[in-house]
């Protein structure tokens, strides 16, 4: 019964390490309208080099191989970086590139590589979806099959 105790107490203080990083996830209803801006906050962020990551957990409903977002990342003063982004999700055959089985995948999706903060935080980070079909000036307005989007901010591991 001790060494239970001792792995729950020992999982709760690693859960809390702030050296991890930042990680949290937003849950969608049905789906993605392109009207709907995820947005998330931190100011946990330390000045290290760090990576952020875009987390996306699709179903098998998700009718597209590619996702389009635009990605923004700003303080309380000014926008530090603003990209339109593209990722596969699926390979040319159409299995899905994310981990995960059964019906539900989570794909970590490569955003900043070596991101200094130049201060602790605050920082604020949203994404919006642009998929559009082929041909068609009009973006989807409904995107089926996302049912999360995550944010992570790791620091990079110092030798």
């Amino acid at each position: 019964m001790r060494s239970v105790a001792f792995l729950v107490t020992l999982l709760i203080f690693a859960s809390c390490d702030s050296s991890l990083g930042f990680r949290e996830y937003h849950a969608l209803q049905d789906g993605w309208p392109s009207s709907e801006h995820i947005s998330f906050s931190s100011d946990q962020i330390v000045q290290t080099p760090s990576d952020i990551y875009i987390h996306i957990r699709n179903t098998n409903t998700y009718p597209y191989a590619n996702l389009f977002l635009v990605a923004e990342l700003r303080d309380s003063i000014q926008v530090i970086a603003r990209d339109t982004l593209e990722y596969a999700m699926a390979d040319p055959q159409g299995k899905w590139l994310g981990t995960g089985f059964l019906e539900v995948k989570e794909s970590k999706l490569w955003w900043k590589a070596d991101w200094n903060p130049p201060h602790n935080g605050p920082y604020f980070i949203e994404f919006s979806q642009r998929v559009r079909n082929n041909g068609s000036v009009e973006g989807v307005s409904f995107l089926d099959g996302i049912i999360n989007v995550g944010v992570s901010i790791e620091p990079q591991i110092q030798p």
